[in-house]
């Protein structure tokens, strides 16, 4: 203290301007740095992302099971059924028998019924066979009925069409003749052929799908068939927030386990090695049983925990009791085959997207109240925006349009480059300039950046801004 004093004593002036200097020096600096300071400062910046346009969505990924798309009821009465032709767990095909019903005389009138169909058919036939006599022969100069008479003597053409083709008196006519009772013999094929399908309604319990024989139950008096249609698609459960989220027809990746596809010669330590391997370099293993798919509907109910479905998906994914879940029903593209009914699987429905877009913490988001200068009765209206550093190392804030927001972070389109730093929601003086500081973490691209700066330029920084 005691030289302090004599250098006060012996040098007073030079003490007064160090004085004045510091004074002066940490004046500026609060009123750079000072929190409510509207000088057009510098910033220390040590939270900063580049833009980098790339593209985004926002998807919900849960666990789901294979289902049958449709389930078919077929009911009959009990006491007129004579025999069951098909068990639990037997693949069907349509118009397969499930049952047949009681009678005898029902044989009779297939047989008849049989008989007739080969006579028609047979009529065809020579029907036909006379046409192409008649066409042959018109495009030459013979006469076409008596060729006929003379070629068809030994078949058993119809009597009515023999005597209308004497008849005749022109090739145009005999052959209109022979057109008209083709058509008519079609006729009566089909009616022969509905009347056997008939009678195989009434002599039997069909399918009306191909699928699978779910249950066979008898109750007051009826037996009922359930059926499983081959057609699948998926269902999950979700909650009603993200229920809200979800629209039909948004696209889904969907994937099915399929446990015979792992390689049992990998030994478990070769296993996490390669997962390791595969891991530092960043590498993505492609699910197996990819496919794609939409939401096909969305149920307004919540999901009883008693259905079929909904209880084999909690036995695989318990849900939580204490809260509601619905129903969501996926439609693959692909035709699944393979898998059996309540197979385990996963679905991502994507339930927004981006292109070209950037991606920041939804806080950095800087929303700003604007008014139209030019329209002095026009509402106020809100306008996001994003603080970034400019080329000339200058802060800016730049209005960005908000695509979607999805686990804590907004994905946006904006006019920023490729590169651009940009800034958390820390209030900032636009075109102040920014200084970045010690950087707080272990990455050494970040410290290689950070080592490049001396404390000259800090000093520089504090003193001038530039």
């Amino acid at each position: 203290m005691s030289r302090l004093r004599n250098f006060i004593q012996d040098k007073p002036w030079q003490f007064a301007s160090i004085t004045i200097g510091l004074v002066l020096l940490l004046a500026s600096i609060y009123a750079t740095f000072e929190k409510e300071s509207a000088v057009t400062r510098t910033y220390f910046v040590d939270e900063f992302k580049r833009a980098h346009a790339s593209d985004f969505d926002a998807r919900i990924n849960k666990p789901a099971i294979v289902t049958p798309t449709t389930t078919e009821l077929v009911t009959a009465k009990a006491d007129e059924l004579e025999a069951i032709k098909v068990q639990v767990g037997d693949a069907i095909s349509s118009s397969d028998e499930l049952a047949t019903y009681r009678g005898s005389e029902v044989d009779d009138v297939r047989t008849r019924l049989e008989k007739e169909r080969t006579a028609y058919q047979r009529e065809l036939s020579d029907l036909q066979s006379a046409l192409a006599t008649i066409e042959r022969d018109l495009r030459s100069a013979r006469k076409p009925e008596s060729s006929i008479k003379t070629q068809q003597k030994e078949k058993d053409l119809n009597v009515n069409v023999q005597l209308e083709l004497a008849q005749s008196e022109s090739p145009a006519t005999a052959k209109a003749i022979i057109e008209g009772n083709i058509a008519q013999a079609n006729r009566q094929i089909s009616i022969v052929d509905a009347q056997l399908n008939e009678l195989q309604t009434r002599q039997s319990v069909s399918s009306p799908v191909d699928g699978v024989v779910a249950d066979i139950a008898e109750s007051g008096g009826y037996v009922t068939f359930t059926i499983f249609s081959n057609e699948r698609h998926l269902r999950t459960y979700v909650t009603e927030k993200d229920w809200r989220k979800i629209e039909n027809n948004d696209p889904v990746e969907l994937a099915l386990k399929n446990e015979e596809a792992k390689d049992e010669k990998q030994s478990k330590a070769l296993q996490e090695a390669l997962a390791k391997h595969r891991a530092k370099l960043e590498l993505e293993e492609e699910p197996k049983n990819l496919l794609t798919g939409v939401v096909a509907h969305k149920v307004l109910l919540p999901a009883d925990l008693t259905n079929l479905w909904t209880a084999n998906y909690n036995v695989l994914h318990p849900l939580k009791k204490k809260e509601a879940y619905y129903e969501i029903i996926i439609t693959p593209d692909q035709t699944i085959e393979e898998a059996p009914f309540a197979a385990d699987g996963h679905v991502s429905i994507i339930t927004d997207e981006a292109t070209d877009a950037n991606k920041v913490p939804s806080d950095w988001v800087v929303e700003t109240i604007e008014q139209d200068e030019d329209d002095e009765e026009a509402e106020p209206y809100a306008v996001d925006n994003i603080y970034y550093v400019d080329y000339d190392g200058k802060v800016r804030l730049e209005s960005v349009d908000i695509a979607f927001e999805d686990k804590g972070k907004t994905v946006f389109t904006s006019i920023l480059d490729d590169g651009t730093p940009m800034l958390n929601n820390q209030k900032r003086e636009p075109m102040a300039r920014t200084f970045r500081t010690m950087p707080f973490t272990l990455d050494k691209k970040q410290w290689r950046t950070f080592k490049k700066l001396k404390w000259k330029d800090y000093v520089i920084y504090s003193v001038s801004g530039h």
